[in-house]
């Protein structure tokens, strides 16, 4: 089976009732995606606020700048590394009107509360960004004012973003409608992909030309939109629970198989079994890396690196690859994957 790259049409059980588990902060809005959540932040912020400038990672991906610079919103970046694991230099004297700060991949222990906490007491605004850790058994500091996330990455939904408010209520009206273009290309992707994966059509080349054309369809469209219904209704049914616990019993798979192992180094050493991680993020000479990518290719795994750019702002980019741990995958799917990269790395 093919392992990784984007999600299906998914056909599962809606049975479960999870609007308990979104019930955080005073509001919060379900949106089109992540820079729709961020764009939306800053809006409210702005009314109230004369912002200049933002202090933020510069481990990141590029299109979570997009919101700041169709703002005017200078952008400083604090170091985000890799030194025997993930390292951040943040200047606590650093002059800005909004901290920005991230979690890693889920693991709770990439979490940046103290930092918060500081910028906080000095009378910045705090955005946290909530992607990574949206499924770790701690999500948030309750230091933030504001938290932003991405669904997408995390559950089989052709749109998905959610924007909170942790202090009152949003001031501006979000529109209530989708952007129907993407979203209509988007399901037609998905639907073919299922296709694809039950072996009822063999050929990738439709469903990635649509998965391509949503995403250009964002980069000029991504502002004030909700979340389309039938994603909102995957969110509100799908079994989140048994999503955690498939990622957790995945990543233990992936520790325990690649630990001793001295080409590997994993960019998080400290790995808490009830964080649901996104990936398990390792790092490798770059040429192993690289070689080893296009062997997985191959043999139809599919890997991603966080996050590839033309601007490289920190060193862990050309080393970084992202092992899937995912609900889609059994662990014998995970466990067989992994032997490729054992058999390769021999």
């Amino acid at each position: 089976m093919e392992i990784g790259s984007e999600y299906w049409k998914y056909e599962g059980n809606l049975n479960c009732n999870n609007s308990n588990f979104w019930n955080f902060g005073k509001d919060n809005k379900f949106v089109l995606l992540g820079r729709t959540a961020i764009y939306y932040v800053l809006k409210n912020i702005c009314l109230n606020n004369n912002i200049q400038k933002v202090y933020f990672p510069s481990y990141s991906c590029t299109s979570m700048e997009q919101p700041f610079i169709d703002l005017g919103i200078e952008i400083e970046y604090y170091d985000v590394y890799y030194n025997n694991g993930l390292k951040y230099n943040i200047n606590l004297e650093e002059e800005c009107d909004i901290f920005f700060a991230m979690n890693y991949f889920g693991y709770s222990s990439t979490n940046m509360d103290k930092c918060i906490k500081h910028f906080k007491q000095k009378g910045k605004i705090i955005i946290e960004d909530i992607t990574h850790s949206i499924l770790s058994e701690k999500k948030y500091s309750e230091n933030s004012d504001y938290l932003i996330g991405s669904l997408r990455k995390w559950f089989p939904i052709a749109s998905g973003g959610i924007a909170v408010n942790l202090n009152s209520k949003f001031s501006l009206d979000l529109n209530k409608n989708p952007n129907k273009e993407m979203i209509d290309i988007k399901s037609k992707a998905m639907e073919n992909k299922k296709d694809y994966i039950n072996q009822k059509i063999d050929n990738k080349s439709e469903f990635l030309n649509q998965y391509s054309e949503s995403g250009k369809i964002l980069e000029k469209d991504y502002k004030n939109y909700s979340i389309d219904e039938a994603s909102l209704k995957i969110l509100m049914g799908i079994d989140i629970g048994e999503i955690i616990k498939t990622r957790i019993e995945n990543a233990k798979v992936i520790y325990e198989k690649l630990k001793n192992k001295s080409e590997i180094k994993f960019l998080i050493n400290e790995f808490n079994e009830k964080d649901g991680l996104l990936f398990v993020p390792i790092m490798l000479k770059k040429e192993i890396r690289n070689d080893l990518r296009k062997y997985l290719i191959d043999n139809q795994v599919y890997l991603p690196i966080h996050w590839p750019s033309e601007v490289n702002k920190n060193n862990v980019v050309e080393q970084e690859l992202s092992l899937i741990c995912d609900q889609r995958y059994t662990k014998v799917q995970i466990e067989t994957y992994i032997n490729k990269i054992l058999e390769f790395l021999k």
